[in-house]
């Protein structure tokens, strides 16, 4: 147990009192005056709590370590494993205890490597493509004619039999409004020129979508294909089509990114493979092969990937620190996030932000020499990026503990401030997030009321809590990049907003600290 000595812990006493004094002020103008002794004792705390992070603040620091000196972690990778290491030294040299590395079991690995794509005839243009994680190489060269080819149902599917053998498929047509005027996503454009008003040209012709896919395509708001099932429908509806376009014969699909501006986009897991290569094109590529068709000329891409799978089992690991809580020690309060990222960036927003932010609580913890009642635990998961692994797997082999967890709390979306979050149809706790949101907003942390959503956001590790029955959520967070960035070769440190990523860190270390100390437990449904 690594504590303070006791002159550091005189040194941090008077350092906090100073610090105090300066926002005496600053508390008595903007939070109640009058408060109960415990509330008082809370409150002067999370000041604690910013002013350590305002002045000494190493979230930063540790993330530019992470992200430049370890890089992207795929799961299974040594890169990963290392940064499991680099974390669990933090752990420890921030005064956690029972720091371990905790293993789970993936089926196999996969590594990246070369792929490249070119169109050679009608023109020679080369692509910018990578290829899908957990997706079988070309083994060397391969060539064949562009198809549209994104079926809906089953019925799609028995209509092609036979017509795409040695063909490339482009699996998800590029977005009606791929021709964006240099205007990104949710930004404005400029006002239409009122000569041409009736006749815009912000969207490929729907006459041009039913030649090219060589079917009726539904209506412009209808789902992506089989979406409508939701995820797993929509997961499964993949696997059938994988399996189909592998009796058929084709050689590669390509998928769309679905981003502006050449950025790429990533995904790809061990319990989703496809039996073809998989190659994310850019958008702005899926474009020039779609004007290229409507041309009515045959496009033909040659494709080779070099990805490959690995020998499994692979063990991975979760990283885990403890601060033992007290009288409440057998109650457990949990902050998240993932360690993974995906591999063509350094996964600085998705998601080194939010596990810098843990350890940063961790820190927090340790600088101010608090105890919590209850057992604060932070865990780095692995797998979130190929479906929740590294989460499921710690919700398993700790589900005798489950009952005694009060609540977790996850930072996953990018380095923006936190702004509220998802309740998970977990109503019974609006009012007490509210309340410490609204203190939150007191200490100058928040600069406009905080967002509940009713509804499950469960794109994330909270999720595998929150299907054990624990109240579990995932912050609301300003979207800064993150949609253009994440799981694309510029999700770097250079997007990180430091102050945002500071508030984080009180944001979680103020609700950790309340949640550790307060009487009862996060509320349950009944």
């Amino acid at each position: 147990m690594n504590h303070l000595s006791r002159r550091n812990r005189l040194t941090g006493t008077i350092g906090c009192t100073l610090l105090l004094g300066a926002g005496i002020a600053f508390a008595e103008t903007t939070l109640t005056r009058a408060v109960p002794a415990k509330q008082g004792q809370m409150l002067t705390v999370n000041m604690m709590i910013v002013s350590q992070e305002r002045e000494k603040s190493e979230v930063v620091n540790n993330l530019e370590y992470l992200s430049d000196m370890i890089g992207p972690r795929l799961t299974g990778s040594q890169r990963l494993l290392d940064a499991n290491r680099w974390t669990a030294e933090k752990m420890k040299e921030y005064g956690l205890q029972n720091v371990m590395l905790e293993p789970y079991t993936i089926p196999q690995g996969w590594e990246r490597n070369r792929c490249e794509a070119h169109i050679v005839s009608p023109v020679n243009v080369k692509l910018h493509v990578d290829q899908g994680a957990w997706t079988p190489g070309t083994r060397g060269k391969v060539k064949g004619t562009v198809v549209i080819f994104a079926p809906r149902n089953e019925a799609d599917l028995e209509a092609m039999k036979g017509k795409r053998k040695g063909a490339t498929v482009v699996d998800t047509p590029p977005a009606n409004n791929y021709m964006r005027g240099g205007v990104l996503p949710g930004g404005t454009p400029p006002p239409p020129i009122p000569a041409f008003e009736k006749s815009p040209l912000t969207q490929l012709p729907k006459t041009a979508e039913r030649v090219l896919s060589g079917m009726e395509m539904e209506d412009d708001q209808q789902p992506p294909p089989a979406r409508r099932n939701g995820v797993g429908g929509f997961m499964a509806f993949r696997r059938k089509l994988s399996e189909f376009m592998q009796k058929e014969g084709v050689l590669a699909t390509l998928r769309v990114s679905e981003k502006p501006q050449d950025l790429q986009n990533m995904t790809g897991s061990w319990s989703a493979q496809s039996k073809i290569p998989v190659l994310f094109i850019t958008q702005e590529h899926i474009a020039l092969i779609y004007r290229l068709m409507k041309r009515n000329l045959p496009v033909e891409i040659e494709v080779n990937a070099g990805g490959r799978f690995t020998k499994g089992p692979v063990t991975v690991y979760n990283t885990v620190g403890e601060i033992p809580g007290t009288d409440k020690a057998n109650e457990i309060v949990l902050l998240g996030a993932h360690l993974d990222s995906w591999d063509l960036g350094q996964g600085s927003t998705d998601n080194g932000t939010g596990s810098c932010v843990v350890l940063e609580t961790a820190r927090l913890f340790h600088a101010l020499n608090l105890k919590p009642r209850r057992t604060v635990r932070f865990v780095l998961f692995s797998g979130e990026e190929q479906g929740l692994y590294g989460s499921a797997a710690y919700v398993e082999s700790h589900k005798a503990e489950m009952s005694r967890f009060s609540v977790v709390f996850v930072h996953d979306t990018g380095t923006g401030r936190v702004k509220g979050a998802w309740l998970q149809g977990r109503s019974e706790v609006q009012p007490l997030l509210e309340k410490e949101f609204d203190n939150l907003q007191a200490l100058g942390l928040l600069t406009e009321k905080a967002k509940f959503f009713p509804g499950k956001m469960n794109g994330t590790d909270h999720a595998s809590f929150d299907d054990a029955g624990v109240p579990a959520f995932a912050f609301y967070q300003d979207s800064a990049e993150y949609s253009l960035t994440h799981h694309s070769q510029s999700d770097t440190f250079d997007k990180v907003r430091p102050n945002d990523l500071k508030q984080g860190a009180c944001v979680m270390a103020i609700l950790a600290y309340n949640a550790s100390t307060r009487d009862e437990a996060y509320p349950r449904k009944p």
